[in-house]
């Protein structure tokens, strides 16, 4: 059994949604783009995607850009996409309401 608690302490924290300290205190967007699962959050100028789902494939980060866009409804300025293809942020570019 002591040999299984790693395995099971890292499939409970696979679909893990904890934000950062700044993105804390905010209720994520749910946001699913070509099968890839993320929990989307706002602050002022910038978000953060976090993805909810195990994958291994190419194009994570193009989709989390694609879900703070969608989640969001703001576009990403350009250059401002960082992190890695677990959690994803951006500066964000909104129209005036």
């Amino acid at each position: 059994m002591a040999r299984m608690l790693p395995l099971l302490i890292v499939l409970s924290l696979a679909g893990c949604d904890s934000p950062g300290p700044e993105f804390g205190a905010l209720p994520g967007t749910r946001v699913v783009v070509e099968g890839s699962h993320f929990a989307v959050r706002r602050k002022d100028g910038t978000a953060q995607a976090i993805r909810l789902n195990a994958e291994h494939r190419p194009g994570t980060m193009a989709r989390g850009a694609r879900a703070i866009e969608l989640g969001t409804g703001c576009r990403i300025r350009p250059g401002s996409l960082s992190g890695d293809p677990a959690v994803i942020y951006a500066r964000l570019s909104c129209a005036a309401p």
